[in-house]
């Protein structure tokens, strides 16, 4: 499993910044039910866990996207409270650069306060979406492909980097029919696609998401376990992973 995070140093001494875990994937892939399986999992062993969802807003951005809208460059869908822009801007121009940049400093903004002073803290963090997310969502109202960055998107590596995240990989079909909030199917088939190309360049572990939600639990736990410190091992009903609780993870994808 491909992990993210500081190997090779004691869980001590990794442990001086909280623990940073984050979730993503399209709606319906059971991001939020891995999300809340692994919040219990920590509550059992005394660990406090603050849980984040990620869901970009438009207040910077909004007066230019409500002249994007007038003009006919931009189509807005909500559903859910979920706001999907698709944009009909120039691959380059100066607009599509301002538009990009714009929504990525909301995100970062809005999802660094919530979790940057808890982290200094030493909480325990669960993003359900973070930057991969907001990357592959303003990829796709782009209609960007992948091998090619833009400034905006770039700028994402100024979150926090995960100790440990996970993306879900599920069937768009599936995905869909559970929780149908993106405008058609073609979109689950294009986020897919780019979560797929760009999980490995962000250090994010690509999970088989279509076995059960148990199975999945277990794997992600046995990977988190070894960077948590002896302490907050010993309430752990199943004594987590026995003797390579305190050694580095093995690099590997998961595949159910």
């Amino acid at each position: 499993m491909r992990t993210t995070g500081n190997h090779g140093k004691s869980p001590a001494r990794a442990r001086r910044r909280g623990l940073l875990v984050a979730f993503s994937g399209v709606d319906g892939s059971g991001k939020s039910t891995q999300v809340a399986l692994l919040e219990e999992r920590f509550q059992k062993i005394n660990v406090g866990v603050l849980r984040i969802r990620s869901r970009w807003r438009p207040v910077l951005s909004l007066p230019l996207l409500m002249i994007m809208r007038r003009l006919g460059y931009a189509r807005v869908h909500r559903a859910g409270g979920v706001y999907i822009v698709e944009t009909r801007l120039p691959s380059r121009g100066g607009l599509t650069s301002l538009w990009c940049v714009l929504t990525q400093v909301e995100n970062i903004v809005k999802t660094g306060v919530k979790l940057v002073f808890p982290l200094l803290l030493g909480r325990t963090v669960i993003c359900d979406r973070y930057a991969l997310d907001m990357l592959v969502d303003g990829m796709a109202g782009l209609h960007d492909a992948p091998g090619h960055t833009r400034l905006g998107f770039q700028l994402l590596h100024l979150l926090p980097k995960p100790n440990f995240a996970f993306f879900m990989d599920i069937d768009p079909e599936v995905a869909f029919k559970r929780k149908p909030d993106l405008p058609g199917l073609e979109d689950y088939v294009e986020r897919l696609r780019l979560y797929r190309d760009l999980s490995s360049s962000w250090g994010v572990t690509i999970v088989n998401a279509r076995v059960s939600a148990d199975t999945i639990h277990r794997k992600v736990w046995k990977t988190i376990a070894p960077s948590l410190v002896p302490s907050e091992l010993v309430a752990s009903p199943e004594g987590t992973v026995g003797p390579i609780a305190c050694t580095q993870v093995r690099q590997e994808n998961i595949n159910g």
